[in-house]
């Protein structure tokens, strides 16, 4: 596994060398995560140009020197000083999107270094996984796709929305998941027009739409997928935007592929749904990344600051195109994707699940 996290290091090496820094500093847990596999409350990677050093306090001094990838030393200003120094370091980076104003004037006491903000490194370096993280999300779908399966199973008549939330849970659970990626959103009926809704004592009844949005942590490796079942009698309205749901998903995906850019594939969705005067249900946005969070870099939307991110080979991410009528319900449809050298790969099976 080291020549995994040395290659995430020599990727995040070139980066902050053609910002011309001397190092790059990482405090944020989940990043210290990802370029080391050890699991910190607490710590700093410094990464120079040819060395890295992990600064840890003594809860984590012991499993830090035998997991570790790189040398490891009791953290103090100190020896963070002596380290800077030994390696002529000046100019270090750090991740102006985690660390702290405080925190930033605790920096700036460190005598002879220079600390320059920037929110954009770590984030761009996972949003490309590599082919163990792939592995590893495939493995966490796998296991989601089951959990899909076992919760039609239990959709019947007068079952409640938290009971098909509690026990997906502890069936996931039962299945070798360490979690789920967040609350499970289990909505009948009208429910499934509030995209984000929390589930509730409703129970299931003849001619309701099922929106199920869910997602697992395996490994530490999140999944997310959303799906819409109809319950007996399909809603004529809710099939209509079923159909357009899976048309405007199909068009932002026929663009998935390296050199295209995030907010195309918006666009190509939105424009299916004006062309069916329904643009307006539309009230989020089109996918996000997804990794050891459920959602990271970058977000698939027409504007906003990731609007120009260029896809690349191995960017994971959804795409969850929904429409949603108050008072009737809703539907979205989210598949998780790879980009690959020449197109995509889902991450899920395409099979239909319409009608019980």
């Amino acid at each position: 596994m080291k020549t995994t996290f040395d290659a995430r290091i020599q990727r995040l090496q070139k980066k902050f060398k053609h910002s011309g820094w001397d190092a790059f500093l990482i405090e944020r847990p989940l990043d210290l995560f990802y370029f080391t596999g050890i699991k910190l409350s607490a710590g700093k990677l410094l990464v120079g140009s040819k060395e890295c050093r992990l600064f840890v306090d003594g809860r984590y001094l012991q499993i830090a020197k035998e997991k570790s990838p790189f040398p490891c030393i009791l953290d103090s200003s100190h020896e963070f000083l002596q380290c800077c120094q030994a390696q002529t370091i000046k100019k270090v980076g750090f991740d102006a999107a985690y660390t702290s104003y405080h925190r930033f004037l605790q920096l700036e006491k460190l005598e002879g270094l220079s600390f320059i903000p920037d929110s954009t490194i770590c984030r761009s370096i996972r949003a490309v996984k590599d082919r163990e993280e792939i592995e590893e999300m495939k493995k966490s779908a796998s296991l989601l796709w089951e959990g899909f399966n076992f919760i039609r199973s239990q959709l019947k008549e007068g079952i409640s929305e938290k009971a098909v939330t509690k026990a997906f849970e502890v069936f996931c659970l039962q299945k070798g998941a360490d979690g789920l990626s967040f609350e499970p959103i289990i909505a009948f009926g009208a429910s499934g027009a509030m995209p984000h809704y929390h589930s509730q004592d409703v129970p299931l009844k003849e001619g309701d739409a099922v929106l199920i949005d869910i997602g697992v942590v395996v490994d530490s490796y999140h999944s997310d997928m959303t799906r819409v079942v109809f319950f007996g009698k399909e809603d004529p309205r809710l099939q209509r935007l079923y159909e357009i749901v899976k048309r405007a998903q199909r068009a932002a995906l026929d663009l998935c592929r390296p050199g295209v850019r995030c907010k195309e594939l918006d666009n190509a969705s939105r424009k299916v749904m004006r062309e069916e005067n329904v643009e307006e249900l539309f009230v989020h946005s089109l996918g996000h990344g997804i990794g050891l969070e459920t959602h990271e870099f970058p977000k698939i939307r027409f504007d906003g600051e990731d609007k120009d991110v260029v896809l690349e080979a191995g960017m994971v991410f959804t795409v969850e195109p929904g429409l949603y009528m108050p008072g009737i319900g809703g539907v979205r449809y989210e598949d998780t994707i790879v980009i690959t050298s020449e197109g995509y790969e889902n991450f899920y099976p395409q099979s239909s699940f319409k009608t019980f």
